[in-house]
């Protein structure tokens, strides 16, 4: 009952970038309770969260009137796809190109005062973060891209992330998910907390952003009502392959950073993954028929490993983004840098691929997976 790493081994929670009340009310959703092999992360998260609440009211006192002054001039770039789809890998390589910009993992971890304590905090931050992440081992860095979506959650916006937090009571904030049936004081929390963030991320940047949530993907609609102007990327990958890489996503982060150790995930986690997928695939269907032609693309994570560069020359000129040429030496570094990269392969038993085909038949039949591939079964 000592060990908390089930999956991985240790690493800092993504709470610690929360402000108090956030966290209060994380360990409130809990009824307080925790196992006592946590109690380590949680004393540190506690208390540090009292110092991000004084940082960010000094950030906000050095830059506040600063950032409602700053007009954004550059509409984002959103890459969309499922979980262990290669949106980190798009993600990464799209970043590359110094003509754009990105939320980096110190400032999403820490949102409420980057501005103020980046250019310092990045160093001890880089001391106690894992130079890989704990599910797959791709490379992590301090100024690396990250999600966004951890910023919303340190802000305590609701997010299907604060599971992972408290897995043992299974699915939490799945309405936030595609934000459809939020009420409208909900839905204009997030749209604000969002803003909040972008705004900041593109006023350090000055730069179009590419933002990488997978979530998103079901959120397009709303994306769009945001930001008119906006472009997207859509990547695919073949089910069989997606299904296991997810589920040992979930344990993963569910284990290295829950309040209660173990987990116990496995009553409700497989519905919730299969479930999830489908929300995505469905809600996506439908909202991308709202994005202007010349603002979507959408591409396979199997082209984009044969030939990544190919691939990013495609999405440049299909989305007008500019010459490729600028970004291709660092491209050229960044495939040369993964190119020892080991993938983890899978055995999916028969009766859990007759599950996936299934459930996931829609996806299957939209993007020409047959879901007899034994040899895809790499995750990325």
């Amino acid at each position: 009952m000592l060990r908390r790493e089930k999956y991985a081994g240790m690493v800092l929670y993504f709470w610690h970038g929360m402000r108090f009340g956030a966290w209060y009310n994380l360990l409130k959703k809990n009824d307080f309770r925790f196992t006592w092999n946590c109690l380590p992360q949680i004393i540190t998260v506690s208390l540090l969260t009292p110092l991000n609440s004084l940082l960010y009211r000094l950030s906000e006192a050095v830059y506040g009137r600063r950032i409602a002054d700053y007009k954004i001039e550059h509409p984002p770039i959103f890459v969309l796809g499922h979980w262990r789809t290669g949106t980190t890998y798009l993600h990464d390589l799209l970043a590359c190109d110094p003509e754009f910009g990105y939320p980096t993992t110190y400032e999403c971890i820490f949102p409420n005062h980057f501005l103020l304590t980046g250019p310092l905090a990045r160093f001890g931050f880089g001391l106690v973060q894992p130079e890989k992440r704990p599910m797959d081992d791709v490379a992590v860095g301090t100024d690396r891209p990250q999600e966004e979506e951890f910023a919303l959650c340190n802000f305590g916006l609701p997010s299907i992330y604060v599971a992972w937090a408290l897995p043992r009571r299974g699915p939490i904030d799945h309405s936030h998910l595609d934000l459809r049936d939020l009420p409208a004081e909900d839905k204009r929390r997030w749209r604000e907390g969002f803003l909040w963030f972008f705004r900041r991320v593109s006023y350090r940047c000055r730069k179009p952003l590419i933002l990488k949530s997978p979530q998103n993907t079901a959120r397009v609609a709303t994306l769009l009502e945001m930001f008119p102007d906006a472009r997207f990327i859509h990547i695919t990958r073949d089910p069989m392959t997606v299904f296991p890489s997810t589920m040992r996503l979930w344990k993963t982060m569910t284990s290295v950073q829950g309040l209660e150790h173990p987990p116990n995930d496995e009553p409700w986690l497989e519905d919730y993954v299969l479930d999830t997928f489908s929300v995505l695939f469905k809600r996506y269907e439908e909202d991308r028929k709202l994005i202007p032609d010349e603002q979507l693309t959408e591409i396979t994570y199997e082209a984009l490993v044969a030939d990544p560069k190919a691939v990013m020359k495609s999405i440049y000129a299909r989305l007008d983004l500019g010459d490729f040429s600028r970004a291709e030496e660092a491209v050229d570094s960044y495939l040369s840098g993964t190119r020892e990269y080991q993938t983890n392969v899978y055995e999916l038993p028969e009766e859990k691929r007759t599950l996936v085909r299934k459930r996931w038949a829609a996806y299957f039949k939209r993007f020409g997976y047959d879901g007899t591939d034994t040899t895809a079964n790499q995750s990325r």
